[in-house]
């Protein structure tokens, strides 16, 4: 059954497209009530408004904080008019039902995310009376319908103009309605525990941003969600190419990432969110042809990733492979000229990942939930003596953090030579890795990202020319894995803090 629109309430913070709504509903002969600024704009638009003070008999209260929190606003909302009890009552008491309720909440999360908002700011756009309004009208939308976003309002004028509210659009509208406010409730309650490290409630609140083409395969349907908070990819600027897909995401989180880790400057290839290479250099084109040249059989067709401005040369170099995504903090001018030739590449500027925060892993009936790991170089303890090369050891060991477990990393002036990613044994790890770098090892530093069960990881790491390793420590074997380190005369660092990564 359609309804018919003679009543509404309108109550909005987002005041765009109201004046199409407003125009619709003045030309169907529907009454306007409202409060605030949303008045002052409908008056001056040339409307005919009610202020929600004159049906309430009240004015406005405590700076607006009470505007439409009283009975004869939320019975109008509320009533079922199905119900002859109801209906008397309304009548009784001289309350005219409503329609329509139009109302947008504070917008809290983006007060959040201003660094110049304060505490009392941010508190402040906590709205109340708009949600109360919003929940109200979409509980009773067997005879009311709810709009809460200036998108919804061409169908809704739509709706008006072919003679009312259908129950399908009201039911739309409702269930999208208790969306919003749900949203919005765990946004204030994530706020507010943001200092909680083990909250009781973890508030996942996910909007719809675009579907993706599949997910990790053809057969899968996939869609991209944001959680609202400012992002890398959020704020990401797509210069060329085709949109991303899952996987594309998946990938340029883990580059960007592990090139934002490293000193500038430097350049990641990673394939599978695995790093295929990394280096450092006096430049970013030194860096990237290293990092290329580290694996570039692994490396092709991966996602390429810097920390510093991509200049015309280091483009000129990067389209001579075939890669799927660039990524940078910029892309000057005449680099993107160099990427053009290749439309189907996609490439991205975007800030830096952010620091921390909380690691969210969907599990069945749940969810595993955990701080994000931050690798860094800390307070190393020495306990074998030999050639200390530092600088490669700590890009080791960065990347080594970024590599899924098991995982050993191998380095050489500035340079990834060899990983051994996700493999089921250390060992197994250090012969992937060996097998990449091949004579490269010879000289290299190496890091594991867990700590060495058995001294047969330092053997093979010896055996093929390593000079140093850096590894967590802690097996019970320390001691035997300690006199392999002096027995080949490897110097070896314990960090004493492990970088699983699954």
């Amino acid at each position: 059954m359609k309804i018919q629109v003679s009543r509404v309430l309108l109550s909005v913070y987002d005041k765009t497209g109201l004046e199409s709504l407003a125009k619709s509903l003045v030309e169907v002969g529907a009454e306007l009530i409202s409060s605030g600024g949303t008045s002052r704009f409908l008056r001056d638009l040339g409307h005919d408004v009610t202020d929600v003070a004159d049906v309430t008999g009240f004015a406005e209260l405590l700076d607006g904080r009470v505007k439409t929190l009283h009975p004869r606003i939320h019975a109008g909302v509320l009533a079922d008019l199905a119900n002859d009890t109801h209906r008397a009552q309304l009548q009784e008491q001289g309350i005219e039902p409503f329609q329509l309720v139009v109302s947008n909440l504070y917008p809290f999360a983006d007060t959040v995310a201003d660094p110049q908002a304060t505490t009392s700011d941010i508190i402040e756009k906590i709205d109340i009376g708009g949600p109360t309004l919003v929940r109200a009208a979409a509980k009773n939308h067997a005879h009311v319908g709810i709009v809460t976003s200036p998108f919804q309002y061409d169908r809704v004028i739509a709706a008006i103009e072919s003679g009312g509210l259908s129950a399908d659009l009201r039911f739309q509208l409702a269930s999208a309605a208790f969306d919003h406010t749900a949203a919005y409730d765990a946004r204030v309650a994530s706020w507010l525990a943001r200092d909680t490290e083990q909250p009781d409630h973890i508030h996942l609140s996910l909007e719809a941003v675009s579907s993706l083409r599949y997910g990790e395969n053809p057969h899968q349907k996939a869609i991209l969600y944001s959680d609202g908070t400012p992002s890398w990819w959020s704020r990401a600027e797509l210069l060329q190419g085709k949109e991303m897909s899952f996987n594309n995401f998946a990938d340029a989180e883990a580059a960007y990432r592990l090139a934002q880790a490293l000193p500038v400057p430097a350049a990641v290839v990673v394939k599978h969110t695995n790093p295929a290479g990394a280096a450092l250099g006096e430049s970013v084109l030194e860096a990237f042809t290293k990092a290329w040249a580290g694996d570039p059989l692994a490396a092709f067709g991966g996602v390429i990733a810097s920390n510093a401005q991509i200049d015309r040369a280091t483009a000129e170099g990067i389209i001579e492979n075939f890669v799927e995504i660039v990524i940078a903090p910029s892309i000057d001018q005449s680099a993107q000229k160099i990427f053009a030739s290749r439309p189907n590449l996609r490439v991205m500027s975007a800030p830096a990942p952010a620091v921390g925060g909380r690691d969210v892993r969907i599990i069945e009936g749940g969810a595993l939930v955990q701080d994000r790991d931050n690798v860094h170089v800390g307070e190393w303890r020495q306990v074998s003596e030999g050639e200390a090369r530092e600088a490669d050891l700590e890009l080791a060991w960065i990347v080594a953090g970024h590599t899924k477990s098991n995982a050993v990393v191998l380095v050489r002036d500035g340079q990834v030579v060899g990983a051994g990613a996700g493999d089921q044994s250390r060992v197994g790890a250090v012969n992937r890795a060996i097998s990449i770098a091949v004579e490269r090892a010879h000289g290299a530093v190496a890091a594991s990202d867990a700590f060495f069960p058995f001294r047969d990881g330092l053997d093979a790491l010896a055996t093929a020319g390593v000079v140093a390793v850096v590894e967590p420590g802690g097996s019970r074997n320390d001691d035997e894995v300690i006199k392999a380190a002096r027995d080949h005369g490897l110097a070896l660092f314990f960090t004493d803090r492990r970088h699983f990564l699954h």
